[in-house]
């Protein structure tokens, strides 16, 4: 296909524009959970070493996890939409499907490889509703960021809410923030499994509720670039550099 490289200079670039302010609230997120360090304490460490000592931070695993996971899930999302364009398909399912099957895998061993990282007991495995929970957690962000958009940007601009060429990226932010109002609890629950085990269901109900509004915000944050910033920035790459493509193929 010859958007190949379009689909992954796209990828690449808005995976590496997102990644660090991901890898900081991720692992900001993970070690105020466990109890580690303060989430705001680390997420201040942590934009320091950034701003101060870049070279140190971008050679960390945890921004390489996050550079992957990001890389893998947009590089996926473009190549399904080159095929469905070339078969003349309707690329929802497809999408859904392959961008989730891949972000699921590579996002359940990053959180594996975080908890561990960034937990305070000694390394173990992850119990299944963990795994189980971050799943049903990243199966929300993906279909709300890939395959719900086109169809809420056309109910948005059907009811003259927004112009077509501001209803994608308003959409594209909006619906991966939203869901992380329900997802977050997922999350916070698969992570209180891993570093608490056999706690009474009052003491993981008090657990969500005293982190629940600073994680849904750090969450926020970590969301809206990924996979708003992320996916509006992947989306607009692509056609440019489809479009550079194209005229480098017409001179030759």
């Amino acid at each position: 296909m010859d958007g190949v490289p379009a689909d992954v200079g796209a990828a690449a670039c808005s995976a590496f524009l997102v990644a660090p302010f991901v890898c900081i609230v991720d692992k900001s997120i993970i070690s105020n959970a466990s109890g580690r360090k303060p989430l705001w304490q680390s997420i201040k460490d942590s934009f320091k070493e950034l701003l101060v000592r870049p070279h140190v931070f971008l050679r960390r695993p945890e921004f390489a996890w996050i550079f992957s996971l990001y890389g893998l899930t947009y590089l996926t999302a473009n190549l399904t939409d080159s095929i469905c364009e070339v078969k003349s398909v309707d690329k929802t399912i497809p999408k859904f499907l392959t961008t989730s099957s891949v972000n699921l895998t590579v996002c359940i061993a990053k959180d594996r490889a975080f908890t561990r990282m960034f937990g305070v007991v000694s390394p173990k495995p992850l119990p299944f509703a963990t795994y189980a929970l971050f799943a049903a957690r990243d199966s929300l962000t993906v279909f709300t960021s890939f395959s719900v958009p086109p169809h809420a940007a056309k109910y948005v601009q059907d009811r003259h809410i927004l112009s077509p060429e501001r209803a994608l990226p308003a959409v594209q932010i909006a619906c991966p923030l939203a869901v992380q109002i329900i997802s977050t609890p997922m999350h916070l629950l698969g992570l209180d499994l891993y570093n608490r085990p056999k706690q009474p269901v009052a003491s993981r109900i008090s657990f969500i509720a005293r982190e629940y509004l600073k994680s849904t915000a750090a969450r926020f944050a970590r969301i809206g670039p990924a996979f708003g910033i992320g996916g509006v920035s992947n989306t607009f790459l692509r056609q440019k550099f489809q479009l550079m493509g194209k005229e480098v193929f017409h001179q030759a």
